[in-house]
């Protein structure tokens, strides 16, 4: 039973001198006239360990290994210690010299996940952007010169506690306004213990299958091929290129009733980018916790890069009131769905490159009410639309474009009196980097059934970031 219990007692002072050699070093000088800590306590590293409070990571400094032939016992002490547990008395082991040990080796622990979290060693950043735009209106049919203007501000923060440990907070103002309002943009913080790993806690945004070529539609807050953005406060695990999120949706992605808020939502998504090739299969549940009401996103986007040619694609299903059967309006069918297909080839070489954009989407609304189903948020622009823009640099910092493009603007593939063909030139000054301004003018000639309706409209875009 002592002998028992000295193997024990041993064991455990060789664990916690493997995890804190120095606060082991501290506790073995008072073991010198133990027989069995003989061979440790008369190592010359036990010295300078008893004289400083040096870290773990120090502790090689301390002693010359390769140079005294006595550090060898120290080394192999763990297994000498075994092999002597059973003959060592029991009594030369004191078990409060292995709790203090293991209780510094915590303390060192602690000490090191908190590392540079003093605000001497915390590093902020920031970076935003600037845009102001200003319009006119059909300068053919409009007795007066009308104009509009839009405006955004976006203003992101992000704070760099250690190598772990950071955070992010957004401020946004947008509108169509020259002063639009300032809102908190979200904020959470982030774990990344490894490149490939990283948590998030907070507001996070997902989006899926932007619309990238055509500029008209770039912004994935209000249009998108796959999913528009949806905000949320929860969570988000990375994972070698799988993305898990889950939360309650916030602002534009909720919805309540008088007994609260009542949006949920998950999403998920593989990132695969290899050799110029980028492949993005993803999915999005949202439930608004009311009968039938609830949407599903699914899809996949695919890129190949090739030179100065680029090719992108998306397909994006959409599907709003699943598996409805007369539940909301009896009789009725509310199930709602739209397939959604986009390619963006482009090509660049030397002075030259074009941007093109095919989209259809089949669309089926099923008997849901005007505006109460998703697929009339916007989310899916148009049914059908063509784009082309061949551009020319002039000079390094003065490109001139001709977009070329057809528009249906509706949902409905049997309304024939909204489309047009628009062609234009747009010019693109870029005086230096993070700063370009880009003025243009479009006619739009009405095709089909609305042949009165063409106009002529100007615009000047100015946005820089930083």
């Amino acid at each position: 039973m002592k002998n028992r219990l000295t193997s024990n007692l041993l064991f455990g002072l060789a664990a916690a001198s493997f995890f804190a050699v120095s606060a082991f070093a501290q506790e073995a000088a008072p073991a010198a006239e133990a027989p069995a800590a003989a061979p440790v306590a008369e190592a010359p590293a036990a010295a300078p360990a008893e004289t400083q409070a040096a870290p773990a990571q120090e502790a090689p400094v301390v002693a010359p290994a390769q140079e005294t032939p006595a550090e060898q016992p120290v080394a192999a002490a763990p297994a000498e210690e075994e092999k002597s547990a059973e003959s060592a008395p029991a009594e030369n082991t004191n078990p409060g010299e292995v709790a203090d040990a293991a209780g510094n080796a915590f303390d060192m622990l602690k000490a090191s996940m908190s590392e540079g979290t003093s605000e001497a060693k915390m590093e902020v950043k920031y970076n935003g952007e600037v845009e102001f735009d200003i319009y006119t209106g059909n300068v053919l049919e409009d007795e007066d010169l009308n104009h509009s203007y839009a405006s955004t501000f976006d203003l992101n923060f992000e704070v760099k506690f250690n190598e772990k440990w950071s955070a992010f907070v957004g401020l946004e103002a947008d509108g169509e306004t020259t002063d639009p309002f300032a809102i908190y943009n979200g904020a959470y913080i982030q774990y990344q213990p490894a490149e490939f790993f990283a948590v998030k806690l907070g507001d996070l945004t997902f989006s899926e299958g932007a619309f990238v070529a055509y500029y008209d539609y770039d912004d994935p807050a209000d249009n998108a091929a796959g999913m528009k953005e949806h905000d949320i406060r929860g969570f988000e695990i990375d994972l070698a290129g799988f993305i898990l999120g889950f939360g309650f949706g916030r602002g534009g992605n909720d919805w309540a009733d008088e007994d609260g808020a009542k949006v949920y939502d998950v999403h998920a998504a593989y990132e695969f980018d290899y050799a110029g090739q980028h492949l993005r299969p993803y999915v999005d549940y949202k439930s608004f916790q009311t009968t039938q009401h609830n949407e599903l996103h699914a899809g996949v986007e695919a890129g190949l890069s090739l030179g100065g040619f680029g090719f992108r694609a998306v397909y994006g299903f959409h599907a709003d009131y699943l598996m409805d059967d007369g539940d909301v309006v009896e009789g009725q069918d509310w199930t709602s769905t739209a397939h959604a297909f986009l390619v963006e080839p482009t090509f660049e070489v030397g002075m030259f490159d074009i941007k093109t954009t095919a989209f259809y989407a089949l669309i089926d609304r099923g008997d849901a009410a005007e505006d109460a189903s998703d697929l009339d948020n916007g989310e899916i622009p148009e049914y059908f639309f063509l784009y082309a823009e061949p551009a020319f640099k002039f000079a390094e910092f003065i490109k001139v474009g001709i977009p070329v493009e057809y528009h249906t603007h509706t949902l409905d593939d049997d309304d024939d009196t909204a489309a047009t063909f628009d062609v234009g030139a747009r010019v693109y000054i870029t005086p230096v980097e993070n700063l370009e301004i880009t003025a243009f003018g479009m006619v739009d000639v009405a095709v089909q059934d609305n042949e009165d309706d063409d106009a002529l409209r100007f615009g000047l875009e100015t946005v820089y970031s930083f």
